[in-house]
């Protein structure tokens, strides 16, 4: 019940962001903004994956997963940026196992290492 209800949190906050604007986190330097609602809205099918409901993760979440990469994943500062976004959440979607999240990119496919992220993870580590 209480996953449910964090689902539905993370859902009212991606709602009004999209009616009020999105939320940006900058980077430094002057880089583009990275659109954390684009983000987790891309990367909200994988919530039953990564609360270890689903033994893998949905094409639907690898479709967001891609994107992301494709998108954001390319430059280091704009992955550190995704990495921010998702921490920036953390809070609201409850314990996930942080081992998945590393694991989601190689099971979606992708050539992309993560670290497990948590909500005490230094974004700055991610390369």
């Amino acid at each position: 019940m209480s996953r449910l209800v964090t689902f539905l949190a993370l859902l009212l906050v991606l709602f009004s962001t999209t009616v009020t604007g999105q939320i940006q986190l900058g980077q430094p330097g002057g880089q583009a903004a990275i659109p954390c609602n684009q983000v987790i809205n891309e990367l909200s099918p994988c919530l039953s994956y990564l609360h270890s409901q689903y033994s893998s993760p949905s094409t639907n979440c690898c479709q967001g997963a891609k994107y992301v990469y494709k998108h954001y994943g390319k430059s280091k500062k704009k992955r550190q940026g995704v990495c921010q976004c998702l921490e920036s959440v953390l809070p609201l979607i409850g314990q996930i196992d942080g081992s998945l999240i590393s694991a989601l990119p190689q099971r979606c496919g992708l050539k992309l290492k993560l670290p497990p992220i948590s909500q005490n993870f230094n974004c700055s580590q991610v390369k």
